[in-house]
């Protein structure tokens, strides 16, 4: 799932505008909770053939998302870690993300059901024409380096309350014989993308906790099935599964002491039939 700004340069969208196609129950959904467009990834871009502004997309978030009168307000926020997309390759990948060719040239806001991150991944796969996307900074895996079938790649925010349930995961990695690997526990390359490429390539399995809805997490995991990785999703609320992820089984786990135990059983039990692969 992601947000697709066209146009929205200013900051603001008229509200006759507001999740313009998008699907009725992403839109009831949101309509009553913008809040819940704060966790939401974000396509932010002008209008295709607008000569004012560069002609390319950024990713991001939204923040302060409100109605002001006859218009939404918000602020959108670039992620650093993600260089500029030519609004060439948006076009060529417009079906995959549930973009009609004509939207791409109407200023409106769309919440769109598609996974943003793997149809990009695909597109630079399958696009070598695309010159200068690996100076540019896009995701280059190590295809030369071999699998490690004992080798668990944990994704997870980078914060310390997240500390203890990272060691349960590798406790239960442990307990099948395995072990863990979390981005932020190596600096191999310049760009941090480049370590997130080499784990997931090397790793037999991934292990993803969406708690909190966290873009850089859903970016990875996109990455990790686009591969594809067998992934492990983990959380502890439903809410923060997203919509287009809710087929896939996931774990579901609290903090206290005994549900940790059982997460660490469960968890053990799946990387131990993962590992047979």
């Amino acid at each position: 799932m992601f947000s697709l700004l066209v146009g929205l340069i200013d900051g603001t969208v008229p509200s006759s505008r507001m999740f313009e196609h998008t699907h009725v129950d992403l839109r009831d959904r949101f309509t009553n909770d913008l809040s819940g467009l704060h966790s939401v990834p974000a396509l932010c871009m002008p209008e295709v053939g607008d000569d004012r502004y560069p002609q390319v997309a950024q990713i991001g978030s939204t923040l302060a998302v409100k109605q002001v009168n006859r218009e939404h307000r918000f602020k959108f926020v670039p992620d650093p870690r993600f260089t500029s997309i030519p609004l060439s390759v948006v076009q060529g990948i417009a079906s995959e993300l549930g973009i009609n060719d004509w939207e791409l040239v109407r200023t409106h806001w769309a919440v769109k059901e598609e996974n943003l991150f793997e149809a990009l991944y695909a597109s630079l796969q399958q696009a070598p024409e695309v010159t200068g996307a690996k100076d540019a900074g896009a995701v280059s895996f190590p295809t030369s380096e071999a699998r490690d079938r004992s080798l668990v790649a944990v994704m997870m925010p980078f914060d310390p309350a997240f500390d203890i349930v990272y060691e349960t995961i590798s406790a239960a990695a442990v307990d099948a014989g395995m072990v863990t690997v979390r981005v932020d526990d190596i600096w191999e390359q310049d760009h941090i993308m480049g370590d997130v490429a080499s784990i997931l390539w090397r790793a037999q399995v991934v292990v993803a906790d969406l708690t909190g809805r966290n873009t850089n997490v859903f970016y990875e995991a996109g990455l990790a099935h686009a591969l594809p990785r067998p992934t492990i999703l983990l959380t502890q609320s439903a809410d923060d599964v997203p919509f287009d992820l809710k087929s896939i089984r996931y774990l579901q786990y609290g903090l206290g002491s005994e549900d940790r135990r059982q997460l660490r059983d469960r968890l053990g039990k799946r990387l131990q039939t993962l590992q047979q692969r």
